[in-house]
């Protein structure tokens, strides 16, 4: 009886395979020079083409180096770049 239900349940399995260049924490921190305004999780994991619990951890250890700021907009979290502060600009 187990076989039979075993044969039933299937799993959507997405395998993903290591690029070249950038680890996707960096990826995830370059892109966001783009947005300025934000980008939440679900559309990193489009534009990066990686699964949402893989960038939710890089997330947060971004967020913990204090390398990306997290806001809570409605009910999302929405992640930016601090601004650069520039000293003696003119």
């Amino acid at each position: 009886m187990a076989c039979r239900f075993s044969r039933l349940l299937a799993l959507a399995i997405k395998i993903i395979s290591p690029t070249k260049g950038l680890n996707t924490s960096a990826q995830i921190f370059e892109l966001m020079q783009f947005y300025p305004q934000g980008i939440t999780v679900q559309e990193l994991s489009e534009r990066l083409n990686r699964p949402v619990s893989m960038l939710n951890l890089c997330l947060k250890s971004l967020v913990a180096s204090k390398k990306i700021a997290a806001k809570k907009n409605h009910n999302q979290w929405v992640y930016t770049r601090p601004l650069v502060k520039i000293k003696n600009c003119c």
